[in-house]
């Protein structure tokens, strides 16, 4: 099999696992139709980013991030989705598409690949403990959803932040600013828990 064939199976696999998980996670509140459309936005801005990153492969990873949480905010937005709603379901469908594409896709013992994917399996465990446990939290009054989500994105931003400041060579696709975004990105993070916390 050759090897777009072979990209292309496993892109509609992770599509499928996504698109699967996302629904799953917000069909109590949302109709499939809201569901299906902001899934489609964010293949659509993921495929943009694909395109664009072929012409600046050294910021593939903040290109692809951004896209798609830029799908993500206008698909919201298109279809009436709270994003704080969805945005859990949002992040665990990535880190579980994600981790299958690692899965799928492990070919080398490339050591900074290795250690992003461990990082990706060591993500989905903390946030189903987080997510079991948060509306629990004392100090996190309104018990509102979106508060697992966060947590993961803050915590694997500060950890990126941190080896990319220490050990950038263990850091895949790793750029000049890398620490200042991913520091950034951190602290937006956790600030938002703090305000849907109150």
């Amino acid at each position: 099999m050759s090897d777009w064939i072979f990209t292309a199976v496993v892109s509609v696999i992770c599509t499928l696992i996504f698109s699967f998980s996302f629904w799953r996670g917000i069909k109590e509140d949302y109709i499939s139709s809201q569901i299906f459309s902001t899934t489609v936005t964010i293949f659509i801005t993921f495929t943009i980013a694909a395109v664009i990153a072929n012409y600046f492969k050294e910021y593939r990873f903040w290109i692809f991030a951004f896209a798609l949480i830029l799908g993500y905010i206008i698909g919201c937005y298109r279809n009436a989705i709270k994003i704080y709603d969805g945005y859990d379901s949002f992040i665990v469908s990535l880190l579980i598409s994600g981790l299958v594409s690692g899965v799928i896709f492990f070919n080398s013992v490339d050591l900074p690949k290795i250690i992003f994917y461990i990082s990706i399996a060591a993500s989905l465990l903390v946030y189903f403990l987080v997510h079991r446990q948060y509306k629990s939290f004392i100090w996190y009054r309104s018990g509102k959803r979106g508060f697992s989500g966060l947590f993961i994105t803050g915590l694997f931003f500060l950890i990126r932040s941190v080896v990319s400041l220490i050990k950038p060579e263990l850091t895949i696709m790793v750029t000049t600013y890398d620490i200042f975004i991913s520091g950034l990105i951190s602290f937006v993070s956790f600030l938002n828990i703090f305000i849907l916390g109150k």
